[in-house]
């Protein structure tokens, strides 16, 4: 394991942006970590903007009725690769004849690689959001809050009339639905994913906190804690034992568990005033492979062990979960389903089993045909992110599948550098060129970091694990290697108080 001095820390940084794709990185940092310009509409919490209806971004108004010259651009959903989009195609910089309609549940989105951050109170639910409703609006796009019902696609691909998104949205009055037409010439898709299994084990959606939608997973922990914070005012810590159980020993599940101690221990502390003070808080990350992060060597999964170990994380390793209850997690061995049943039980449980296809993604299969993987339900895409049933089709992030490779891990930063293979490929698909996109080429490896709920980050890259990362101004350093000289970044490493170490 490596302790970083500020001199490696920068040879590290260099290597992993000269073995990476840097304009990604520098693109997504730039529009996830930067305010949007101070002209830009703010949405204040607890209100709708009237993002129930239909949206026209006063940037450019010219667009709410535009001419039958238009070309149509549809963006369905605000995930890392369609932020990218927006900024790029803003009023000033896209083309005069392209219209851009963006789709979506909510009027903000979350930056996944912050949640298990904001969880451990690191961050305000506020830092870790990126206000589409306010990007939409900056950028001088429509903006669409509801939820997607389906697409209505002409029988022959060159007709280029009849493409439409079918939108339910609420009624002006707000007490009803209904549902909206959004024509198209070019679609693109970036929904990510949903929880696996959350819906199909038993009680798992009953008493579980699910992962996703991200929002909805820090409001719950939040209104949990409110609930605790009840009991313990009622009974005292000492006789409020609180059993936290993970369900999923991915990336997700590990640093939820981590955020989770880092959260709840010292407020169950007790002390007798002599020995040292002790937590009643006991937290179980439930694993149904043999060994966590198994694609990372030794060195790497002994230096997670250290730091799982450390904030007393138990690892239970080789079980599936057939069933959950509201006090107990009924489990069996991944190897012998057949085996007895063992009941964890528990106080609160949070289900982070990785991603599972969208439901949107299997209804559009069968309503126009889109081709899909049969396992799983991706979209299948080509090398341009380019639907392999529907030319003027994209995809981008978790919800998609490459057929022409080994498709890439489902995980933020191959969403993030797609966005800059989207941006031309979006441009040039709505100008009809299809035969000059550009090719996605996804990187073998990533630099991997995972939270430690106490403000450090563990990482992995080339085999190596690099311990006690200060998450925060890793990326900074990163955003600086890419995007200023170099004589700014060493006046950075002489005057920064280090990375944590």
């Amino acid at each position: 394991m490596l302790r970083l001095s500020y001199l490696s820390c920068l040879v590290l940084t260099i290597i992993f942006v000269i073995t990476s794709t840097s304009a990604t990185v520098g693109a997504f940092l730039t529009a996830a970590s930067t305010r949007l310009p101070s002209h830009t509409t703010s949405v204040s919490k607890g209100t709708s903007h009237n993002c129930q209806t239909r949206l026209m971004a006063s940037a450019n108004d010219t667009q709410s009725t535009p001419p039958q010259t238009m070309k149509r651009l549809v963006l369905i959903g605000g995930g890392h690769a369609h932020i990218q989009v927006i900024k790029a195609l803003n009023a000033h910089a896209r083309p005069s004849n392209m219209h851009v309609t963006l789709i979506d549940l909510q009027s903000s989105a979350s930056y996944s690689g912050m949640v298990p951050g904001c969880v451990s109170k690191l961050y305000t639910l506020d830092q870790v959001q990126i206000e589409l409703l306010s990007l939409a609006d900056w950028a001088g796009i429509e903006f669409v809050c509801g939820n997607v019902t389906g697409i209505s696609l002409p029988r022959d691909d060159d007709d280029a009339s009849n493409k439409v998104v079918q939108v339910e949205v609420a009624d002006d009055i707000g007490k009803g639905s209904a549902i909206i037409q959004v024509p198209f010439d070019v679609l693109s898709i970036d929904i990510g994913s949903t929880t696996r299994d959350y819906t199909t084990i038993p009680g798992a959606s009953q008493y579980c906190i699910s992962t996703r939608p991200i929002s909805d997973l820090v409001h719950r922990i939040d209104r949990e804690e409110e609930m605790l914070m009840e009991k313990l005012t009622a009974t005292g810590v000492n006789n409020c034992p609180v059993k936290v159980v993970v369900v999923g020993g991915g990336a997700a599940g590990i640093e939820l568990s981590l955020a989770m101690r880092a959260r709840w221990n010292s407020l169950l502390a007790t002390s007798d005033g002599i020995s040292q003070p002790t937590s009643q808080l006991s937290i179980t990350l439930l694993d149904s492979n043999d060994k966590l992060v198994p694609s990372e060597n030794d060195s790497c999964r002994n230096a997670l062990k250290q730091v799982t170990d450390k904030y007393n994380i138990e690892v239970r390793h080789n079980l599936v979960v057939n069933e959950v209850t509201s006090s107990h997690v009924h489990v069996c061995s991944k190897d012998d389903v057949d085996s007895s049943v063992e009941e964890i039980p528990y106080t609160h449980c949070i289900w982070a089993t990785g991603a599972q296809a969208h439901e949107l993604v299997w209804r559009l299969h069968k309503q126009c045909g889109l081709a899909v993987s049969k396992d799983r339900g991706w979209i299948l895409v080509n090398e341009h992110l380019q639907s392999t049933s529907h030319s003027y089709i994209f995809a981008a992030g978790d919800c998609c599948e490459m057929t022409n490779r080994k498709s890439p891990p489902k995980a933020g930063v191959y969403a993030v550098r797609s966005g800059p293979i989207l941006i031309p490929n979006l441009s040039r698909a709505i100008e009809g060129d299809m035969d000059n996109l550009v090719i996605y080429q996804p990187q073998d490896d990533f630099l991997k970091l995972l939270m430690c709920g106490d403000g450090t980050a563990l990482g992995f890259r080339f085999g190596i694990p690099l311990v006690r990362i200060n998450r925060d101004q890793c990326c900074v350093c990163l955003f600086l290697v890419l995007n200023t000289s170099c004589s700014l970044l060493l006046h950075y490493f002489s005057t920064a108080n280090g990375c944590g170490i």
